[in-house]
């Protein structure tokens, strides 16, 4: 059956079938995650950006590296900072390795001290001592307003983004479905980004 939206799945990892279910409050998945406002560290995600078909929204398969961070949740808006970079010449994404490979994709409003765009090589280690969380403006995924991406305070006037078609976990996995063409999974277990994964997370 033809799915009626694209979708981006942010995908938490694995968790025991015991503990299966379908979470689609938003508050209760904010419950679920780690937050830079209130964690001392500095937790990540890590996982990787599939490319969908835009017609069907079937998964195609790897577009590019991900690492994500979700920094605080207000009134149904999830706030989040990311970076995507290409696969090693091996194929896998290797996550203790962010500094060699150019930056695909990061917020356009965040105070990062490293990562630029264009040609810019640097995916400086996303932790508070790079970016500046305090005083950056975030992506946001906006449940309210069903949209997903830069906000009207760091683009005016309108921001820039798409459409929230759903937000769930499943199975262990957080599912963010959008009408844009990617699928962002990334594994349920938040790291230390100075200790990042050194085996594929899924």
């Amino acid at each position: 059956m033809r799915k009626a939206a694209i979708s981006i799945a942010v995908a938490l990892g694995t968790a025991p079938m015991a503990n299966a279910q379908t979470v689609t409050d938003p508050a209760e998945i904010a419950s679920r995650l780690h937050f830079w406002a209130q964690d001392p560290g500095s937790p990540v995600y890590y996982g990787q950006v599939n490319s969908v078909n835009p017609r069907t929204g079937q998964v195609l398969g790897y577009y590019q590296c991900l690492a994500i961070a979700f920094i605080k949740y207000e009134g149904g808006v999830f706030y989040y900072a990311h970076k995507m970079w290409g696969k090693s010449p091996d194929g896998s994404c290797h996550y203790d390795d962010v500094t060699s490979r150019k930056v695909g994709n990061h917020g356009a409003c965040v105070k990062d001290s490293e990562a630029g765009f264009g040609a810019a090589i640097g995916t400086a280690r996303m932790s508070k001592d790079n970016i500046d969380y305090m005083h950056s403006i975030f992506r946001t995924v906006d449940t309210n307003t069903r949209r997903v991406g830069e906000t009207a305070a760091c683009i005016p006037p309108r921001g820039v983004g798409a459409g929230l078609y759903s937000l769930k976990i499943e199975d262990g996995r957080f599912k963010l479905i959008t009408n844009r063409p990617l699928d962002y999974e990334v594994n349920i277990n938040a790291q230390d980004p100075q200790h990042p994964p050194t085996n594929p997370v899924f």
